[in-house]
């Protein structure tokens, strides 16, 4: 089951969800003592972040990581690491650790098996997932037909993480190779959080939450599962 918030002010929608993240990270620390959070690249969560680095929190406590990467150095202006070390990790939140994806390997494929053991090494579950929807159904960098999809989404694969080639679109660009967090990996969360805004993911969204081919719209894989709770957050 899916819940839905629709807001009609993004600014209300990042209020509304810092606050809620705020809590989810409290009462991990008070259960268990550390607390871990997921991020996504791209536009639309960066005022959540900014928000979210000014929250009163025991950041030393806290280990953040990327839901997903493309594989360019991370002073790349497309690096999913550097936005979130300007918009996340400043202000209270600086102290918080930090894992991202990226490598010194020149393939994902190559730098998977480093990456795969330093999310191995974060604590679960992880406490919360923010992750994004593109027009085209995928989620994290799990791309309709990708190379390395069927081995991400595959219920016996246990590994957090997956090395993905995704099929050149409008919307991947020329940066296909990707580092992903597997289904396995998204099914460690506590709850998951899919974030987005604009008339147009909302229809791509109804569209995913009808069945059909998971391999069309990864998100549902996510979206038809009853493991994980999982909120979609909206405005227009």
């Amino acid at each position: 089951m899916v819940r839905e918030f629709h807001f009609e002010q993004r600014n209300h929608l990042f209020t509304t969800l810092a606050a809620e993240c705020q809590d989810f990270i409290s009462e991990s620390l008070s259960k268990q003592g550390s607390a871990t959070l997921l991020v996504s690249g791209g536009t639309t969560p960066a005022p959540l972040y900014n928000a979210l680095s000014k929250m009163e929190l025991a950041w030393k406590k806290v280990k953040v990581a990327l839901v997903d990467e493309r594989w360019v150095s991370t002073d790349h202006e497309a690096s999913n690491e550097g936005l979130i070390k300007r918009t996340l990790l400043i202000n209270n939140a600086k102290a918080a650790t930090f894992t991202g994806m990226k490598t010194n390997s020149n393939s994902a494929s190559r730098g998977h098996s480093e990456t795969e053991a330093n999310y191995n090494a974060l604590p679960l579950p992880f406490t919360v997932a923010i992750v994004g929807m593109g027009n085209d159904g995928h989620t994290a960098s799990l791309f309709p037909h990708a190379d390395g999809l069927a081995t991400a989404l595959k219920p016996s694969n246990e590994q957090l993480t997956v090395a993905i080639k995704a099929k050149p679109s409008a919307i991947t660009g020329p940066l296909t190779e990707r580092m992903s967090l597997t289904l396995a990996g998204l099914m460690k969360c506590d709850r998951i959080i899919i974030l987005i805004t604009g008339e147009d993911k909302l229809a791509t969204f109804d569209q995913a939450m009808k069945p059909g081919p998971v391999e069309e719209m990864p998100i549902r894989a996510i979206l038809h599962q009853e493991q994980v709770p999982v909120e979609l957050y909206w405005a227009p």
